[in-house]
């Protein structure tokens, strides 16, 4: 049930005018969030509750195909930390959009961005016991998913070039090779 109304949300939110998608997000970001968090917090994830995260990830990914829907994703204190911990290498095609979302917020976001992304990441292992950048690393040695793999490049290219300082980037790409990035090149 939850299914079929998440991805007629999608439908919306892809195809209805930008003034809808605005009407939608004063209260539908909270709830989609509210529902996502929800569902990461249940104990035994069941196939049903996996396929519910991923069509939000969706409903998600196309609220904020515009700038009214990223300015309030990246308003909303919890999104990137809840995206961060939906970042899940044994569901690749989610784990594929999630990102490239986290990609899009790199480039497109504000200044301080990166040091949002970057402490949501560090949370979201944290409550794993994980290095950060281990699941990113995973996406890219799944073989099966060439998609995965491609948009795991392309958001650790932009997580290290983000950076302004040298030294910072220097430190990302040494924490990445940490993580397993090096015995994979």
């Amino acid at each position: 049930k939850l299914l079929n109304c998440l991805e007629s949300l999608r439908v919306s939110l892809t195809s209805n005018p930008v003034s809808w998608v605005n009407n939608f997000g004063h209260e539908g970001l909270g709830l989609l969030l509210d529902e996502l968090e929800k569902l990461l917090d249940k104990k035994q994830q069941e196939n049903i509750d996996k396929k519910n995260q991923y069509k939000l990830i969706q409903c998600l990914k196309a609220f904020m195909n515009n700038k009214f829907g990223l300015q309030r994703i990246l308003g909303d204190e919890r999104s990137l930390l809840l995206l961060a911990r939906a970042i899940d290498p044994k569901q690749p095609n989610m784990m594929t959009e999630i990102v490239k979302i986290l990609s899009a917020i790199c480039i497109v976001g504000e200044e301080n961005i990166l040091d949002k992304l970057l402490g949501a990441i560090t949370t979201a292992a944290e409550r794993n016991n994980r290095e950060r950048f281990s699941p990113i690393v995973e996406g890219l040695e799944n073989q099966e998913a060439l998609q995965l793999q491609v948009a795991c490049m392309q958001f650790i290219n932009a997580l290290v070039t983000s950076p302004y300082e040298l030294d910072f980037r220097i430190h990302l790409r040494n924490e990445f090779l940490r993580s397993g990035l090096k015995t994979m090149l």
